[in-house]
């Protein structure tokens, strides 16, 4: 076989894994070449069940796989795809840094290991080429016997595969750990923080927290103190008594007596002006406070939860955040990833709303292309989550055949993706430097908004001014 010095016998045909406990597990491998070589005698070594063996001829074949399906060992000769070498490292630094329990192997006649040093993994291995088929066939047995204490395969389902939980949708090792946190917040008795950008769910959150908790059968009253003005938010929150002001012509209930004995949720908690806050941190404090124009205490047993898309830390050296009323709230707190973070939950939940609205639209949808998945992950969606929902649902609403494609999108989706394939640009990756991160993300940014460098600021988090300076320094003006 070519590539390889063949002596057989060496490697047991059929071998099975033990796993310590008496039972046997078998093992899922990927392949990457454009031979069939190191296939072919992974096939002939490992035969009798032991190993699943896949293949994909390219890198980006591989991407895809990884996606849908869960592998043990990546092994991928460099040789047979050099113009894509650049793209394999990313892969092999993704799964080296997320994943890595994953045994990979590289292969390459060429001196200098084509992931450049860069990964610093026990299980990560690097073979020259000539390669001595038993040899090889050792080492893929030697990486298998690092198995698990359970029969199940050496693979990642709950990475990979899709679960629900109280309405949201986990495809990603950073929601599994949010749905842990609600799961740990619902069993306690302290006032929780949900931070995180537009999109990401918060008020998802809030819900599932109550939906645990023991309170799950007493009052949930969400508020959106957002879409209050800041003069009535106390009037709002806490009520007012007959004649506090003009108009006032009888008492009235504010949330958190609603909320007695249940859960509040109040959304854009820095919105509060500093009156509200005050207010607040009392009721957390004393389980009491006062209507508007009252002059007796109003004893409440409420849970709050509180979420914003704002930097409370910055608003508090800006004065506009209470830093005791920080503390108060930040007993529990539980941070919401954004999505551009996690370009390949993009695909699965790009196939989940699909599937979901071509139901609810009676549509017969049938495949997405790969040109949209590009088109999807290489904008940087600043509405996280919710945004990409809607543009799904629109999508597939427009659509007139049984395909979705980049047509159907927003124009500054396409403009985005457009702009990235114009420049060479790639979404952001591995191996890149904070200063090279945040010049791309800006960029991304400044192409989601058309050039609007006052819409970009305010997505970003950031002034004008100081998107300005960050512009001149990256070059960018």
């Amino acid at each position: 076989m070519e590539g390889f010095q063949q002596n057989r016998g060496a490697w047991t045909q059929g071998t099975r894994f033990d796993t310590g406990n008496g039972r046997n597990f078998m093992a899922k491998l990927l392949v990457v070449e454009k031979t069939a070589n190191i296939q072919s005698l992974l096939r002939t070594r490992f035969s009798g069940g032991a190993v699943v063996v896949d293949n994909a001829l390219f890198v980006s074949e591989a991407q895809e796989k990884f996606k849908t399906e869960a592998y043990d060992v990546l092994i991928w000769d460099a040789d047979g795809s050099k113009g894509e070498r650049p793209a394999g490292a990313e892969l092999l630094e993704f799964l080296a840094r997320n994943f890595p329990e994953i045994q990979i192997i590289v292969t390459s006649a060429e001196e200098g290991d084509p992931a450049c040093g860069r990964i610093k993994n026990e299980n990560y291995h690097y073979i020259r080429h000539p390669i001595d088929g038993d040899k090889f066939c050792a080492l893929v047995g030697l990486t298998l016997e690092k198995h698990p204490t359970t029969d199940k395969i050496r693979s990642y389902p709950e990475v990979f595969i899709p679960m629900e939980f109280e309405g949201m949708l986990a495809v990603s090792l950073p929601m599994r750990e949010v749905f842990q946190r609600i799961i740990e917040a619902a069993s306690a008795e302290l006032p929780v923080l949900v931070t995180g950008e537009t999109g990401t769910g918060k008020e998802l959150v809030a819900a599932a927290i109550h939906k645990r908790s023991r309170r799950r059968d007493l009052p949930y009253v969400p508020v959106h103190t957002g879409a209050m003005p800041k003069d009535l938010i106390a009037n709002e929150l806490f009520g007012h008594e007959k004649g506090a002001y003009t108009g006032a012509s009888e008492s009235k209930r504010g949330f958190f007596e609603q909320a007695d004995h249940g859960t509040i949720f109040l959304d854009e908690i820095s919105t509060m002006d500093e009156r509200a806050q005050i207010s607040l941190l009392r009721v957390l404090e004393t389980k009491s406070f006062r209507r508007v124009g009252g002059d007796k205490d109003i004893s409440v047993d409420v849970r709050v939860i509180a979420a914003t898309n704002d930097n409370l830390e910055a608003a508090i050296k800006e004065g506009r955040f209470r830093r005791d009323l920080y503390y108060r709230l930040d007993v529990f707190h539980i941070i919401l990833p954004v999505l551009r973070n996690r370009p390949w939950a993009i695909t699965f939940l790009t196939d989940h709303f699909v599937s979901l609205f071509d139901a609810a639209f009676k549509k017969n949808i049938r495949a997405v292309s790969r040109e949209t998945y590009r088109c999807l992950r290489r904008y940087p969606w600043p509405g996280n989550v919710r945004e990409l929902k809607n543009v799904i649902q629109r999508a597939v609403l427009m659509a007139r055949g049984n395909e979705i494609t980049p047509d159907l999108f927003p124009e500054r989706i396409r403009e985005a993706s457009e702009l990235d394939s114009r420049t060479g640009r790639s979404a952001i990756r591995l191996g890149m430097t904070l200063d090279d991160v945040e010049k791309e993300f800006i960029s991304m940014t400044l192409a989601s908004t058309r050039g609007n460098k006052k819409q970009a600021a305010t997505i970003l988090g950031i002034s004008r001014r100081a998107l300005y300076n960050k512009l001149e320094r990256f070059g960018l003006l």
